[in-house]
């Protein structure tokens, strides 16, 4: 009797384990990025170099150290630049602001449709979970973005 007993409160342990462990990956997969400021830091006759601070909002209960962190800026579907996130960490149910650079060669315009996407490493309990995630500016956003070319 007592070992099906431990093996019951085992098996509802590992059980509750699962749902707690898959919310939270569901919940940092939810983390949401606002551009809170860029500017140009450095214009030549090829490059521009902008200095970008990102916003990340954290709704899962776990914290999340990241890793620098490569992305691409796409203007109308092409890749019209590259830069590296410094590393932060994301406190669990609360927003982290984050200094990136990057640097593009070409001049932005015309609105047109802006997306940043990026790979992120998460190294979290001796794991590393990477996690891609797609931020579409607002329209303000891409107005301000653009109006600083």
């Amino acid at each position: 009797m007592k070992s099906s007993k431990k093996k019951s409160v085992i098996i509802l342990f590992l059980l509750l384990a699962s749902i707690l462990g898959y919310s939270q990956y569901q919940s940092a997969s939810e983390i949401s990025v606002n551009i809170s400021e860029n500017k140009i830091i450095n214009e030549d006759k090829n490059n521009l170099n902008y200095k970008i601070e990102l916003e990340f909002e954290n709704p899962s209960l776990v914290i999340l150290p990241v890793g620098e962190t490569k992305f691409f800026i796409f203007y109308d579907n092409q890749i019209v630049g590259k830069g590296n996130l410094e590393s932060f960490t994301l406190h669990p149910i609360s927003s982290s602001h984050s200094s990136a650079t990057f640097v593009t060669d070409q001049k932005l315009d015309e609105p047109k449709s802006v997306k940043i996407s990026a790979l992120t490493k998460y190294d979290l309990f001796g794991m590393s979970i990477e996690i891609p995630f797609d931020y579409h500016p607002t329209d303000e956003q891409t107005r301000r973005f653009i109006q600083q070319n």
